[in-house]
């Protein structure tokens, strides 16, 4: 955690050194820009260094592309410095009135799209085979929709984690197979682990519990639950993340219970 932590800070400091150099840039020789862009690719370069090491791959491609583009305006600053040294000195004049300074307009902030519909809603669809060992595919299919919320509660920091570490699922699914026939409702918690505790990889923890609101039988079912252990993963179908987990889980419909090692594929779609 120290270490998550630590690039955390280190990301935001570079991030607010790059902003002291551009922003005060036009009030200065450019000489002194030069010096200052200087000072600022060496400590680019080191954390550079330091997050490629720790695997954060996606901070050091932003980095870079700020390296670039500091270089192209360190290009830009040198021949300026050169064509002031090669023009005649000047003979002085009269001093006029300082020339107002007119307020910056503010940048405009890129948005994060807010999805599929525009509405900013956070889903989650899944598929699982749970391993039952009867019945003719030996076990039964599972397929599931959630609602994905955020860490409303707070418990990241308490545990020692970043406020997005942890988060809520709510959810409805339909279960077929050895004997069981269940509409459940979901109710599970998702913590996602520190990258840096897997080797690298994005990984997480999920379970919770699960009832049976019409199953196999006249009578509702009983309570259930799942967990698991998952890897999230890009594999380049132009949809973000997908989830592999491999878990256990039982669903109770009246006298049929649907139990065993759990697979399952999950992907998140923004609403």
């Amino acid at each position: 955690m120290k270490k998550i932590i630590g690039l955390v800070t280190v990301f935001a400091f570079v991030v607010a050194i790059s902003g002291m150099v551009f922003a005060q840039a036009d009030g200065r020789a450019p000489a002194e820009k030069l010096e200052s862009a200087k000072s600022y690719l060496k400590l680019l370069d080191q954390k550079i260094i330091r997050l490629r090491k720790a695997g954060k791959m996606s901070l050091v491609a932003k980095m870079q592309a700020d390296k670039k583009s500091t270089l192209a305006r360190m290009q830009q600053w040198k021949a300026e410095a050169e064509a002031s040294m090669a023009m005649p000195p000047q003979v002085p004049t009269r001093p006029t009135a300082p020339t107002p300074m007119l307020p910056t307009p503010p940048r405009p902030v890129s948005q994060a799209p807010a999805g599929l519909f525009g509405l900013g809603v956070n889903t989650c669809v899944s598929g699982s085979y749970i391993y039952t060992g009867t019945g003719s595919i030996k076990g039964a299919g599972a397929v599931r929709g959630d609602i994905v919320l955020d860490d409303f509660v707070g418990l990241g920091p308490i545990v020692g984690l970043s406020a997005k570490a942890i988060q809520y699922k709510l959810g409805i699914g339909y279960v077929k197979g050895s004997g069981v026939t269940a509409l459940p409702v979901y109710a599970d918690g998702v913590i996602n682990l520190p990258a840096d505790m897997m080797m690298g990889m994005e990984t997480y923890l999920t379970g919770g519990l699960n009832y049976t609101v019409k199953g196999s039988g006249a009578d509702p079912g009983k309570i259930g639950g799942e967990i698991a252990i998952g890897l999230n993963t890009d594999l380049g179908l132009g949809l973000g993340k997908t989830g592999f987990e491999l878990g256990w889980s039982v669903v109770r419909a009246t006298s049929k219970t649907a139990k065993g090692i759990t697979i399952s594929v999950s992907q998140p779609i923004a609403l």
